[in-house]
């Protein structure tokens, strides 16, 4: 793709297809990297906890989960993406209050 000179300004056409506009549902997301780009698994949880015993004898609560969609990006995207995210989350508290996070830690 050639890039367009430094004084044009770039318009965007993105086109959605009709399949896709009801999106997927995830409510959990995995973000990794290699040496190219970073990768953000979006998964959708498939059943509740189950109660697990491992080899050392600590008990775990296994938690099983679909990928429902991987997203690979370069870092100059990811670093955008993280921007866009925050500007969308700051939005969204305005409209409707602070995101609960995580409970606190209770080791």
């Amino acid at each position: 793709m050639t890039q367009p000179p430094n004084n044009v300004p770039t318009q965007l056409q993105i086109n959605l297809p009709p399949e896709a506009e009801a999106g997927v549902f995830a409510n959990f997301a995995g973000v990794w990297n290699d040496n190219d780009s970073f990768i953000l698994d979006f998964a959708a949880i498939t059943q509740a906890p189950q109660l697990a015993t491992r080899d050392d004898g600590t008990q775990v609560a296994n938690v099983r989960a679909r990928i429902v969609s991987r997203v690979r990006v370069p870092p100059r995207q990811a670093l955008e993406l993280m921007r866009a995210l925050n500007e969308q989350l700051g939005h969204w508290e305005s409209a409707h209050g602070p995101v609960a996070g995580p409970p606190p830690d209770e080791t």
